[in-house]
């Protein structure tokens, strides 16, 4: 029956990145897509290899790395409304780049205050914060961990508002960036997040049972012989970077590492080395779709993503709730 599941999945995955190849401004057939990948003298390669194919990629990525992301910290947590964005990544990377923006602004020097490094920044003290502000007596109680994630989240909110009430003639790139976008996107934006992605993911398989005895409970975990500090400080650590190192090239996405897991936890089960496959996979193909969307419903302008993630993340979470739907 899983097996049915998973060649199901990846066939639509293989359907749904040609579709993603085909839509845009110039409508390319899979016929075309197909013959621009591997025909060197095709006429819409340039199109494809150069602005389409690594947009997508991005997308594949930054929807597989907060899925990813979201699954475990679920699982870390035994909250299923934690997402990436727990320790105040997106707030921090949201002040970072807003200050980036009003600081070329004021300054004129666009190249020295770079977006996506201010970004990243800022989405790292952010989530280092909130783990140093919860820190009691060496260890890291998930409580205290979730309210000074939502502190530091409010403070670098409050911040990023202020910035935006001075900034006033950039606005609207601001608001742009906030609700995420993937325009634009270059081969050289596919590295970090990429890298930072495999290495997390590469973890969290390792520490896959780890992560199901604490999904069961942080006690009974100790009793089993899991270094659940270490545990927490890794998979808090490597999520963040991930999940900042997206931020930074795509603006903050939302939903994505919140409603994906719950879908392959229905799909596949509980079983974090399957869970963190699924959800990647899961939500790359989410991503790829919502992108597609934001591309066509007001073409020729560009919805931002955030917003398409938004109109399909909440419905999805509302019927989670009307059903009682549960973690694990």
């Amino acid at each position: 029956m899983k097996l049915g599941k998973w060649l199901a999945l990846t066939a639509t995955f293989v359907v749904l990145v040609l579709l993603c190849l085909s839509v845009g401004s110039v409508k390319v057939n899979f016929a075309d897509v197909l013959r621009a990948l591997f025909d060197p003298t095709s006429k819409h390669r340039s199109i494809v290899w150069g602005l389409r194919l690594p947009r997508v990629f991005m997308g594949l990525v930054a929807g597989a790395s907060l899925a990813a992301v979201g699954a475990a910290f679920q699982g870390l947590l035994r909250n299923p409304l934690v997402d990436p964005y727990l320790l105040g990544v997106s707030s921090g990377a949201s002040f970072g780049a807003v200050l980036s923006i009003y600081l070329a602004t004021v300054s004129g020097f666009h190249i020295l205050y770079r977006l996506p490094t201010f970004s990243f920044a800022f989405a790292m003290v952010a989530s280092l914060t909130a783990i140093v502000l919860a820190k009691k007596n060496g260890t890291v109680p998930i409580v205290e961990l979730i309210l000074s994630g939502v502190m530091v989240s409010v403070l670098f909110s409050s911040a990023t508002i202020t910035l935006l009430m001075l900034l006033r003639r950039n606005i609207t790139h601001a608001y742009v960036w906030l609700f995420g976008s993937l325009s634009g996107m270059t081969w050289d934006d596919l590295l970090s997040p990429f890298i930072f992605f495999l290495i997390f993911f590469l973890v969290g398989l390792g520490l896959s049972q780890q992560l199901n005895a604490m999904a069961i409970g942080e006690v009974q975990a100790k009793i089993s012989g899991v270094n659940t500090e270490f545990v927490k400080l890794i998979i808090y650590s490597l999520g963040s970077l991930a999940a900042a190192s997206v931020v930074s090239k795509t603006g903050v996405i939302g939903f994505v590492g919140l409603i994906t897991p719950h879908m392959a936890r229905r799909l596949f089960g509980s079983d974090h080395k399957v869970l963190l496959v699924s959800s990647a996979l899961i939500g790359a193909i989410l991503l790829c779709v919502c992108d597609a969307i934001a591309r066509v419903i007001v073409s020729p302008s560009e919805m931002p993503i955030g917003v398409v993630t938004a109109f399909v993340g909440v419905p999805v979470m509302l019927v989670m709730l009307k059903k009682g739907e549960n973690h694990g």
